[in-house]
């Protein structure tokens, strides 16, 4: 028995516009952020803490 495929949405006009901008000024902010320093993010410490209690 074959599934239907649904048909994948289409951006036009103003909302292509809007969704481009949005997405060129998401990748402006992450490249400007610079790399992070992993040894001083609160995470990574709490995970390599519990990976040393759980022998890995």
């Amino acid at each position: 028995m074959a599934t239907a495929i649904k048909a994948i949405p289409t951006l036009y006009g103003k909302e292509a516009r809007r969704f481009r901008d949005l997405a060129d000024e998401a990748e402006r902010r992450y490249e400007a952020a610079g790399p992070k320093d992993r040894d001083c993010d609160p995470f990574v410490i709490s995970m390599r803490e519990m990976l040393k209690r759980s022998g890995f």
